[in-house]
C-alpha cells in the first residue's frame, strides 16, 4: 500500500513538472525587431528618379543598456546580431530600456527603444552612406 502511494505521488509530481514546462514554453518572448536602412544611394534625387534607401545586409546591430535619464546614451552592451539579406534583425531581450544602433555606412543613428514583457518593439535604424 505504501508503494502504491509513493508511485501515485511520483506520477503526480511528474505531471506537475510537465505542465510547468508547457506553460513556460507557451509564454511569448520579448525583444526588438527591425530593419537597418542605408542611404542615400544616389548623389542626386529627383521626383522622376527617387533614390530610395536600401536594406543593409550583413551588418552588425548593437544593443546597449540606456543610461538612466539620458536619451540616446548607450551604456553597457548587452547583445549584438547580424542583419539578414533584407536588412532585418531580431534580438531577444529582457524588458527594459535600450539604445540600438548598427555598424554600416559612415554612421548610424542611435535609437532609443523600450521593450515590454511578452512583446517585440519594432524599429528602423537609418544609416548614412555619406553620398551627397
Amino acid at each position: 500500500m505504501a508503494a502504491g502511494r509513493l508511485l501515485a505521488l511520483a506520477v503526480g509530481a511528474i505531471a506537475l513538472v510537465a505542465c510547468g514546462d508547457e506553460q513556460r514554453a507557451a509564454e511569448p518572448g520579448s525583444g526588438v525587431t527591425g530593419v537597418v536602412h542605408l542611404g542615400p544611394q544616389c548623389p542626386v534625387e529627383s521626383r522622376d528618379d527617387a533614390c530610395e534607401d536600401q536594406p543593409a545586409a550583413g551588418v552588425t546591430v548593437i544593443v546597449s543598456e540606456q543610461l538612466p535619464g539620458e536619451a540616446y546614451a548607450a551604456g553597457t552592451e548587452v547583445a549584438r546580431t547580424t542583419t539578414a539579406a533584407d536588412g532585418s534583425f531580431t534580438v531577444e531581450l529582457e524588458p527594459g530600456e535600450y539604445v540600438v544602433t548598427a555598424e554600416a555606412g559612415m554612421s548610424c543613428e542611435l535609437m532609443d527603444v523600450r521593450v515590454s514583457a511578452g512583446s517585440y518593439a519594432d524599429m528602423d535604424i537609418p544609416c548614412d552612406t555619406g553620398i551627397r
